[in-house]
């Protein structure tokens, strides 16, 4: 649950101009996974039992009944070297937030002997995207997920729908799921390659409103507009 703006950052756009998603990635979901289950349990536990598990289990996502994306002004402040000093000076910058009706339900198919572990690690995450981006677990429970009721990959969406009428953006996911422990959460502050893959997921909402630059989003399953527009 979403009990005020949010803002999970789109891919590769600006992070003085930033623009937001109706919500998190596959990838989001499993590095705040990591990070919860390192708080719960410690950091081999994690590494050793549960990480194995969690890069490649599958993970859904179903967005809330509807987003509204809107630009909000922000004040920026930027380091600016000058000799040996280094001076703070401030600026403007625009970031796209997002403000949900309804619950956005994320689904992580995991072995049952883990259950425990991953229901404790959900009930910890307090926030997608933004640490100011406050989010609250309201239940874990067993579920199967609607695919057409999901984010889904463009390559991989098996519905022959209108798909430029719906959201799409870039996420992230890993880029395979054999990834090692030190690729994702390496000791050092570089790694040889990004774990990380960028790609276009479309979500399944339809535009509602478009308003200087405003947006409003409604969920729409894949299918159900596939039979609308027979």
């Amino acid at each position: 649950h979403f009990p005020a703006t949010y803002s999970c950052r789109i891919p590769l756009s600006s992070i003085s101009s930033a623009q937001a998603s109706p919500g998190p990635g596959p990838a989001t979901v499993r590095l705040a996974l990591i990070k919860a289950g390192c708080e719960l349990f410690g950091r081999q536990y994690v590494q050793h039992v549960l990480f194995p598990i969690l890069r490649a289990a599958p993970v859904r996502i179903r967005p809330p009944e509807r987003v509204a994306l809107s630009q909000q002004v922000q004040r920026l402040y930027k380091g600016r070297s000058s000799g040996q000093t280094i001076q703070m000076v401030e600026s403007v910058g625009l970031r796209e937030v997002a403000q949900a009706q309804g619950l956005l339900t994320v689904y992580v198919h995991v072995p049952v002997i883990t259950t425990d572990d991953f229901r404790e690690s959900l009930k910890m995450i307090g926030y997608w995207g933004q640490t100011d981006s406050f989010a609250t677990c309201v239940a874990v429970e067993e579920a199967v997920p609607l695919e057409e009721e999901c984010i889904l990959p463009l390559r991989t969406l098996p519905w022959r729908a209108p798909i430029g009428a719906f959201f799409s953006c870039v996420l992230t996911e890993f880029r395979h799921t054999n990834l090692s422990w030190e690729e994702v959460v390496p000791e050092e502050q570089t790694v040889e390659e990004d774990p990380l893959l960028r790609e276009l997921y479309v979500w399944p909402m339809l535009l509602a409103e478009h308003r200087a630059g405003n947006k409003l989003l409604v969920r729409k399953s894949f299918k159900e507009r596939t039979v609308s527009d027979r």
